[in-house]
Parts: structure tokens; C-alpha cells; sequence
């Protein structure tokens, strides 16, 4: 899931209100209209003109988040997200023709070298840091089910979360050097993505977190999808 930034320009004077509605389908799949779907108002910006309006869409794929999170064939990668405006004009309702985008992943790969670093999360944005999304990496070699733990509060833990924390530990050390994170980075065809990754030492408590934004330059990575 992520956040992606509709904008609307009136095309004619007298617009009251426009609303947005979306779904997610898979691909060579026709949406449903008069299935429940997402909607929200487009807000008018300040005075401009002609005036122009937008929207925040939190944009769910059609399928599971595991797969969301960790698809791994280009066939899995990509969907499509429909979409149309309804417009209420002096009075009188009409609507825009739908129209869709194909949303694909990028698949970003980080090496580190040194591997000290066992967790990592990959942040990015598709609208210049207006919204910031955030997608777990897997760490390679891990079994899916040590992927993503969650840290230990400063309370006294049980012992299954000890054993899930010490079990990993050990598939950790076992790994071989480089250790390799990869994530997923959604968004829609041809769309300019900054991002940067937060990597994080093995701990169990988030109050000591050891970690550290990677940067290029002390400036975002950027990938075009």
C-alpha cells in the first residue's frame, strides 16, 4: 500500500465540488463499479487560475500483502488503478470518462558489506516528499517466518518472543557476506521515485536502536518506474 497525489484542473467555470473514485485491479481485469470502491473530495488549492485541485489516494493492490511486499517475478510486479471524477457543476452532476494507470515495482537491492546491519526498511516518496512511504526489505537467506519481528519494548518479553529473537539471531550469523536486502518501490509507470533506506543493527529493544539512513551524497536515491 502507498500514497500516490491526484490533481484536477477545471477545464470550466462554475465546478462546486469534484470527486474522486478508484479500484485496483489485477491486469486484462475490468473493474466493478457498482462494487464498493474509494472515493474522496478533491480540495481546491489556493487562489489559482484556472483552479486546481487534488487528493491523496492510499492505493491497495488487488492481492496480498505478502506478495505486495515481496512479489518476485515481473508478472507479479504490476496492476492497474482505475479511476474517475465526479463533477457537480451549477447544480448538475456529471462524470469524467475512467481512466487507468499500470502501477509497477521496482526492485531495489542494497549490499551491505560489513554486516553488521540485519534489518532494513526502504523509504520512498512519488510526489517530492510530499508523502513518505514506508516498505519492509528482506533480508536474503532468512526464512520468511524471521523476516520481520517485532522489537521489544522495555517490559519483560515472553519467552516465545526471546526464542523467535535468538532463532533469528542464528540464521543471521550462518549467513554469508555481503548480506543482501531487497524491497519492493509501487508506484505508476514512468512516475520519478526519490527513496533512501534505514538500516538497523540486531536489537531487540527500539530505544537503543543502532541504525542509520543511507543516502547518496547526503541526498535521495531516485529510480524512474
Amino acid at each position: 500500500m502507498f500514497y500516490l497525489r491526484k490533481e484536477w484542473q477545471d477545464s470550466e467555470e462554475g465546478i462546486e465540488t469534484v470527486v474522486l473514485h478508484w479500484i485496483t485491479t489485477r491486469v486484462k481485469q475490468e473493474p466493478n463499479w457498482k462494487r464498493a470502491h474509494a472515493t474522496t473530495v478533491m480540495l481546491p488549492q489556493p487562489p489559482s487560475a484556472p483552479i486546481i485541485r487534488f487528493c491523496s489516494v492510499w492505493v491497495v493492490p488487488p492481492f496480498s500483502r505478502t506478495r505486495f511486499i515481496n512479489a518476485e517475478s515481473p508478472e507479479e510486479r504490476i496492476f492497474l488503478l482505475h479511476s474517475f471524477c465526479e463533477v457537480v457543476q451549477r447544480g448538475r452532476t456529471w462524470s469524467t470518462e475512467p481512466t487507468r494507470q499500470e502501477i509497477r515495482a521496482e526492485q531495489i537491492i542494497h549490499s551491505d558489506l560489513s554486516g553488521d546491519y540485519t534489518q532494513a526498511s526502504l523509504y520512498y516518496s512519488l510526489d517530492g516528499l510530499a508523502h513518505v512511504n514506508r516498505m519492509p526489505m528482506f533480508l536474503e537467506g532468512i526464512p520468511p517466518k524471521y523476516q520481520r519481528l517485532l522489537s521489544l519494548p522495555e517490559r519483560q518479553a515472553g519467552d516465545a518472543e526471546y526464542k523467535a529473537w535468538t532463532r533469528r539471531s542464528h540464521f543471521v550469523a550462518r549467513l554469508p557476506m555481503p548480506h543482501l536486502f531487497r524491497g519492493q518501490l509501487w508506484g505508476p509507470v514512468g512516475t520519478r521515485a526519490l527513496y533512501t533506506i534505514y538500516l538497523r543493527r540486531e536489537e531487540l529493544n527500539p530505544f537503543t536502536d543502532g541504525g542509520f539512513w543511507l543516502l547518496r551524497d547526503g541526498t535521495f536515491w531516485e529510480v524512474e518506474l
